[in-house]
């Protein structure tokens, strides 16, 4: 028996145990799956992120609520047309009833005046009214300028996605050129740190002079320098494309797309043979209706020299009272019904009328020369898009070629170097020589994409936006 409770007792302390061990692991086997899925890295395309950020910017969020705001306001504007209906509750206490003078009607003395008062102290009223505007010039020329307000703010939104997607495209296309010059240095560093290494091996053994490792061993460090530099860059311009889609800053996002694959779907002869749409600017859309709106606001100001017609209803409670007793519902409420319509009609203004009007003109005349300004500013920007990507693409051309004769004529100097025909000088130059071709090879292809993006922008020529016009 004692062997048997001792038998019992070692599982029972057993037992306590394994409970403590997943009661102290079990708040770390959660807080690590949390960890897990809040490290989850998000795949993004060009295309997926212009849509998350057409979507999710916080521009787009804006532009979106002021779509809403919009529609509220048209709404108003129209609502204020349909019947009103209000009440009014109403109280007086006469603290002194008003005096006033009558005749002496009771002694007979017409011409001697008495003061007298009438009226009870505490008096309520209680009353419902509906009114109906029957015309208004003001109000049909608002139910125009409502609409087009609405589809401003369409515009509005487009030109706001717009941006977004050119900002979302030049900073994706930057990571991938970053992402491209730190490939290529990193193999030339590779590359070098061998060649130094060779070198080093070969002033131990007395066939070069140290200054020849040496001059390698700056290269090495300004290649080192120019890594760590596009590093940091790179990982700013990661922090600058989430913040444009509308992520969190610290949520791990890769790029799928390649540079190269972009570069080939750029047509450029497409790009450049493509006739630019003024009507297709969103810009100049915005101006336009700008115009419209203007004027309508002039429309605005003539219309209030017309009369104003209303009709309404009201239906009216009076009570008396010498004492507070209005929560007495046996003693008396008067009742009055009154049916009328008011018109309104303006007749002198001293001029402020007129003043307004004559601004309003004034305003349209503005707004008529910013848009042909602007029409003709865009059909010049366009045009200067185009020349841009030409004169890009062909830089892109060139540069790719220099940076191929530069690697060409790098690794011939290096063999010429390892055979003792050519100067550690001459390497030093070559290889700075390959460099530069290769950072004016990485520029180009920067400024060719930027120069794409440009035109896409001018011409609306996003697929992303395309893609939502056709569905809708």
């Amino acid at each position: 028996m004692p062997k048997r409770r001792t038998s019992i007792s070692n599982w029972k302390r057993m037992g306590y145990v394994f409970v403590t061990v997943i009661w102290i692991m079990t708040p770390g086997f959660f807080s690590n799956l949390i960890q897990a899925q809040s490290a989850k890295v998000r795949e993004f395309s060009l295309q997926s992120a212009q849509e998350f950020a057409v979507e999710y910017s916080y521009d787009s969020k804006k532009s979106s609520m002021d779509i809403l705001a919009a529609q509220k306001k048209v709404r108003e504007t129209v609502s204020s047309g349909f019947p009103q209906i209000y009440s009014t509750i109403g109280y007086m206490n006469n603290l002194e009833l008003a005096t006033v003078l009558i005749p002496n009607f009771f002694e007979g003395k017409f011409e001697e005046k008495i003061p007298v008062q009438f009226g009870t102290r505490h008096n309520a009223s209680a009353n419902f009214t509906v009114s109906q505007l029957l015309f208004s010039g003001s109000y049909f020329v608002g139910l125009k300028t409502s609409k087009t307000f609405r589809q401003m703010a369409d515009y509005n939104h487009e030109r706001t996605q717009l941006n977004v997607l050119e900002m979302v495209t030049n900073t994706y296309c930057l990571i991938l050129v970053s992402e491209e010059s730190e490939r290529i240095l990193s193999s030339n560093l590779a590359n070098l740190e061998k060649t130094h290494y060779e070198i080093r091996e070969r002033f131990k053994e007395g066939f070069v002079a140290e200054t020849d490792a040496d001059l390698v061993q700056i290269s090495v460090t300004k290649l080192k320098n120019s890594l760590q530099a596009i590093g940091r860059e790179k990982e700013v311009a990661y922090k600058l494309l989430k913040f444009q889609m509308g992520l969190d800053l610290n949520e791990q996002i890769v790029l799928t797309d390649k540079l190269e694959d972009i570069l080939q779907r750029i047509d450029i002869s497409k790009a450049a043979n493509a006739e630019f749409d003024l009507q297709q600017n969103m810009d100049f859309k915005l101006l336009e209706t700008q115009e419209i709106l203007t004027e309508m606001a002039l429309k605005n100001e003539k219309a209030k020299y017309l009369p104003t017609v209303s009709a309404f209803y009201m239906f009216q409670w009076n009570a008396f009272r010498d004492a507070f007793s209005f929560f007495n519902f046996r003693e008396r409420w008067f009742r009055t019904q009154i049916v009328g319509v008011n018109v309104n009609i303006p007749i002198f203004s001293s001029g402020v009328q007129s003043a307004k009007v004559a601004q309003a003109s004034i305003a349209l005349e503005q707004a008529r020369n910013a848009r042909a300004q602007v029409s003709q500013g865009l059909t010049l920007e366009a045009a200067r898009a185009k020349s841009t990507l030409d004169s890009a693409f062909e830089n892109y051309l060139n540069t790719k070629e220099n940076m191929g004769l530069s690697k060409k004529i790098y690794d011939v100097t290096l063999i010429k170097y390892k055979e003792g025909v050519a100067s550690s000088m001459d390497l030093t130059q070559v290889q700075n020589t390959h460099l530069m071709a290769q950072s004016e090879f990485i520029q180009a292809m920067a400024g060719l994409l930027a120069a794409k993006n440009k035109l896409d922008r001018l011409n609306n020529n996003y697929q992303t936006i395309q893609t939502k016009d056709e569905k809708s």
